[in-house]
């Protein structure tokens, strides 16, 4: 499966999941185009970006460039055409501490320290165990004598009708009770 942006007028107006095969059938319409789940700022994990970023709704599809780019956050923010994002007028500072545009300011404000990971410790490799396996013991078979259990025949009443003292057409089931 693919995800597929609906593209009217230049815009995405919708992404869904769907098999190329499908899409081909036009059973929903055309304007149909593939976009990768996993390319962001024209990359992508095992090195194969497709149309610069994954598509969302409201983003712009540049058919010159064949991309999709996020809609524009601010005035003064330029697309960076090497990662098809727009990149701020002063670059965020990378340090412990989250931040936010302040665009009246035209400055990044400093938030909440972020969570530091716990480091991983991975314990030291022990010794290798030695371990010895023994052949299971064969158990003997024994064949315990067949019992037999005997059903009791239960015949089937003949049901008489009342009026003529004759045996009714169709008989009636027996009824068991369990004790």
């Amino acid at each position: 499966m693919s995800h597929y942006a609906k593209v009217e007028n230049g815009i995405v107006t919708q992404v869904i999941v769907a098999e190329e095969d499908f899409i081909a059938t036009g059973a929903v319409g055309h304007g149909w185009i593939q976009t990768s789940y996993n390319t962001h700022g024209n990359q992508h994990p095992q090195g194969r970006p497709l149309r610069g970023n994954y598509a969302g709704i409201g983003y712009t599809y540049d058919s010159v460039n064949d991309v999709f780019i996020a809609p524009k956050p601010f005035d003064n923010w330029v697309l960076d055409t090497a990662t098809w994002l727009w990149t701020p007028p002063i670059p965020m500072p990378v340090d412990e501490y989250f931040y936010t545009w302040n665009q009246e300011t035209t400055a990044w404000e400093k938030g909440d320290l972020r969570p530091i990971p716990e480091p991983v410790v991975e314990a030291p490799l022990e010794a290798p165990i030695e371990v010895v396996v023994e052949p299971a013991p064969v158990a003997e078979t024994v064949v315990e004598p067949e019992t037999v259990v005997e059903t009791p025949v239960v015949e089937t009443p003949v049901v008489t009708d009342v009026t003529t003292d004759a045996p009714a057409e169709a008989p009636v089931e027996p009824v068991t009770t369990q004790g």
